[in-house]
């Protein structure tokens, strides 16, 4: 289970019971502007959404978005998290994050992946990762660059332009543990 937490912010898996929550994001249309065709969605794509969450847990352990819970006042800010996804026809781990518009510009996207890519790094050994980011989302591009990432390639996903940024690391294998 994936136990992380920040300056600010706390990470938790989401459950059926936040559904109000996953409502909230994809009912608002700044929010959904660079987020999959660009429409705001209904309660049942909110339902579809914490599903698929839920089985990725299952399936892959701390893989998944789990809400963002700002740890001094325990508001909801949005989610983050590293989720499998197939792009392009390969199946990619995409760190990702949806901040409320009431946070926006407050460095919480930032500190939410900062976090992630620490995580994937150090914890999880992640030889690669990507952001799939919009055409325009220039708040998004400055935290994948800022984050050591580059643009890798642009593809079309639902009708948009998305630029895809990755982070390779490599590892040295540790030589004690193969003597």
């Amino acid at each position: 289970m994936l136990n992380l937490n920040t300056k600010r912010l706390t990470f938790v898996r989401y459950t059926e019971k936040d559904l109000p929550y996953v409502i909230e994001l994809v009912s608002d249309p700044f929010m959904m502007k660079f987020i999959g065709d660009g429409q705001v969605k209904d309660q049942q794509y909110a339902i579809h959404l914490i599903e698929r969450m839920v089985e990725q847990y299952r399936n892959f352990g701390d893989y998944g978005l789990h809400k963002l819970i700002h740890r001094q006042t325990g508001e909801f800010i949005g989610h983050a998290g590293l989720v499998a996804q197939v792009i392009d026809d390969t199946f990619e781990i995409e760190l990702g994050y949806w901040i409320k518009r009431a946070y926006w510009g407050q460095g919480y996207g930032f500190e939410a992946a900062q976090a992630l890519a620490t995580y994937a790094d150090e914890e999880m050994w992640l030889h690669r990762y990507i952001s799939a980011i919009q055409a325009g989302n220039e708040g998004s591009k400055r935290i994948a660059i800022k984050n050591g990432m580059h643009l890798e390639k642009i593809i079309e996903m639902d009708g948009k332009m998305v630029e895809i940024y990755v982070k390779l690391n490599s590892f040295e294998e540790d030589e004690t543990e193969a003597l």
